[in-house]
């Protein structure tokens, strides 16, 4: 069973556990900011509370043995019609991909009601885009160092 839990709810463990994720060298790297400094990540969590338009999450699997976190999604510009998504894995599991793009169509097509799920991905994360294209998003247009992808509610979800 998959359990979300939202950023603005976190424990004071499971917020430094996100800041040591997201400034980990197997994710960092690979994202638009890199290095948060402790005083910038509580000062994100603390706008995450006033902002309708970003919504962001730790994404728990029970297992027979207990919980284990899976990693993070979130989506920023919410809107009526579409919203733009990001995910990362939890840097110390392998394999979970499907399972967070999963979650992501869910809750983006079936909590917010979009029409259509967006990202951007950096063109060199080769692992992010073939999950991506894998679930039926098809590539927009490309600008710098991305790639702009996208899918319709209705349209592709192999892979999963």
């Amino acid at each position: 069973m998959i359990r979300l839990k939202n950023f603005t709810q976190l424990s004071l463990a499971e917020i430094y556990l996100v800041l040591a994720w997201r400034n980990d060298a197997k994710i960092a790297p690979l994202m638009r900011t890199q290095n948060i400094p402790l005083k910038r990540h509580l000062e994100f969590l603390k706008e995450l509370r006033q902002d309708e338009s970003r919504r962001y999450f730790l994404v728990y699997e029970e297992e027979i043995r207990g919980e284990e976190i899976l990693g993070v999604i979130d989506f920023v510009g919410i809107g009526a019609h579409s919203c733009e998504f990001g995910l990362y894995q939890n840097p110390h599991l392998r394999g979970k991909g499907a399972i967070l793009m999963r979650e992501v169509k869910r809750y983006a097509f079936e909590i917010l009601g979009v029409k259509e799920l967006r990202a951007r991905v950096l063109k060199r994360n080769e692992k992010a885009l073939k999950l991506y294209l894998q679930n039926g998003f098809e590539p927009q247009k490309e600008g710098g160092n991305f790639l702009f992808v996208s899918l319709k509610n209705g349209g592709g979800g192999g892979g999963g």
